[in-house]
């Protein structure tokens, strides 16, 4: 089983949590649309360490310091109307000018909006996304303890790789 996947370790708070210091994210290898998952998280890691960076946030200016969202943002949507500019087929029809990408298109939304998009279109099952995506109900609780059924409360998700799998290998 180990030659499918990969497992990125997030450490530290995440997505509001307070007890959790280690994430562990079972990752795909390759997406079923054919994205090297892992060749890219490597990439990025080698960059890291050729910079001097082996500890520290992933999604950093050159100092080290961890980009706000409207930093991503920015950068999401230079990205996008560059492709735009150059490709313009590749958007939908309900996407016509520039304006629009920097209206439907934001990076705390857009992504997620996306890949459970992606995983309804392949038909992974509720249960398996509703894991993968635990962090709804820690944000949901702003704050507060988070209303999760006690199988979400008391489930390792380290050991439930098969939805983190089906979830990923649907991107």
């Amino acid at each position: 089983m180990e030659d499918r996947y990969f497992v990125i370790a997030l450490l530290g708070k995440v997505k509001g949590e307070h007890h959790d210091l280690a994430h562990l994210i079972p990752c795909t290898l390759q997406t079923k649309s054919g994205i090297n998952v892992k060749g890219i998280v490597s990439r990025l890691l080698e960059e890291k360490r050729k910079r001097g960076f082996v500890f520290g946030p992933a999604i950093s200016d050159c100092k080290g310091i961890v980009w706000n969202s409207a930093i991503i943002n920015d950068m999401l949507h230079e990205l996008l109307i560059e492709i735009f500019e150059n490709e313009q087929n590749l958007f939908p029809a309900n996407v016509p000018t520039k304006e629009i990408i920097r209206d439907k298109y934001q990076c705390f939304r857009s992504l997620r909006r996306g890949s459970d998009t992606r995983a309804i279109e392949q038909k992974v099952e509720d249960k398996d996304i509703d894991v993968v995506n635990r962090w709804r109900t820690i944000e949901e609780a702003k704050g507060k303890r988070p209303n999760r059924s006690m199988r979400h409360h008391y489930a390792q998700l380290d050991q439930l790789i098969e939805p983190f799998l089906r979830y990923t290998r649907a991107m």
